[in-house]
């Protein structure tokens, strides 16, 4: 039996430092706490959908050392299935390097994700991943997948799958950019937004249009910015596009229309997993018949699960599945 989505992306170990002072010191060093999650942008969508219920095939790329064992080992729990994965036990997992504030915001962030990178452009095509990939429901995509892996699997599977695609970062959103008419669901932040249409269209934000959302706008500079960018991603063709814009909340596009989704207001947040988390319960929405509204109501209850916990997934996602 088919996987009912699979999804081709990146899983790395996430080291987390997070500065324990009110106010920390520019270039120095300060107190905090360290910390080891599974991480990687496929990978969290993979296990937050296998927490709500769904049945999941994840296709990455896995190391030999002892995070690629944690890796496996958080997708295998959660119900997610990695036999179709590659393995190259002689190197090692990719890595993500992240420091946080004392709230919990990113203050800044390496990654090295040489791993997933190198994935053969020809392992999608071997039978048992193509026929899994022809069969599936859905294909969700990350952005650390290479442009030769992406442009191959565009080529064959684009017109004939439903495709969702995370940007993951403005340096990784071009990747994406020859592709836009064939993808059904993309996610991505303001600024990979601006990259994805930047291409031939002059793209500036320094004067908005005055454009206004029916939803309270929280910061209306920005919400004319994410409406205005909305309308370009559309005119690419891609199908639906989550934008989302930090404290602003976050513009859900299709068509002509738009709507805008304020952010969940918490004491205290951690930031790291909420995009993929939001990104797992609109896709788990809509592949569930919900709308576009529901699901990004949906979506806004799975990033506030995530928001209250100190990694990139929260295991109580799985309470939400039950409604």
């Amino acid at each position: 039996m088919s996987a009912e989505i699979i999804v081709i992306g990146g899983a790395n170990a996430d080291l987390y430092g997070q500065i324990a002072l009110e106010q920390e010191a520019p270039a120095d060093s300060n107190p905090g706490h360290i910390s080891i999650h599974a991480g990687g942008v496929g990978r969290n969508i993979a296990e937050n959908l296998a927490h709500l219920g769904v049945k999941i095939e994840f296709i990455g790329h896995f190391g030999g050392d002892d995070f690629a064992k944690m890796l496996e080992r958080s997708l295998t729990s959660s119900g997610a299935s990695i036999s179709l994965s590659m393995r190259t036990p002689s190197s090692k997992s990719d890595s993500y390097l992240a420091i946080h504030n004392n709230q919990g915001e990113l203050i800044s962030a390496v990654n090295n994700m040489g791993l997933i990178e190198r994935l053969p452009k020809n392992f999608l095509n071997a039978h048992t991943i193509a026929n899994a990939i022809t069969t599936a429901d859905l294909i969700i995509l990350d952005g650390n997948l290479s442009e030769e892996v992406l442009d191959d699997f565009f080529q064959i599977h684009g017109n004939n799958s439903v495709i969702a695609s995370d940007s993951v970062s403005t340096a990784k959103a071009r990747r994406f950019i020859p592709h836009l008419s064939k993808i059904d669901y993309i996610k991505c932040n303001l600024a990979e937004a601006c990259i994805l249409v930047s291409a031939g269209n002059n793209l500036s934000l320094d004067s908005p249009k005055s454009l206004k959302s029916t939803e309270s706008p929280g910061n209306p500079e920005s919400i004319e910015s994410l409406e205005e960018v909305s309308q370009r991603l559309m005119k690419t063709g891609v199908g639906t596009a989550l934008i989302s814009n930090s404290d602003a909340g976050f513009i859900v596009a299709s068509g002509g229309e738009f709507k805008h989704f304020s952010a969940p207001k918490l004491a205290k947040s951690y930031s790291s997993g909420a995009g993929d988390a939001l990104f797992s319960g609109f896709l788990y929405a809509i592949s569930r018949g919900e709308n576009s509204y529901q699901a990004s109501l949906f979506a806004l209850k799975a990033a506030e699960t995530a928001l209250r916990f100190n990694g990139p997934v929260n295991p109580e996602i799985a309470a939400l599945g039950k409604f």
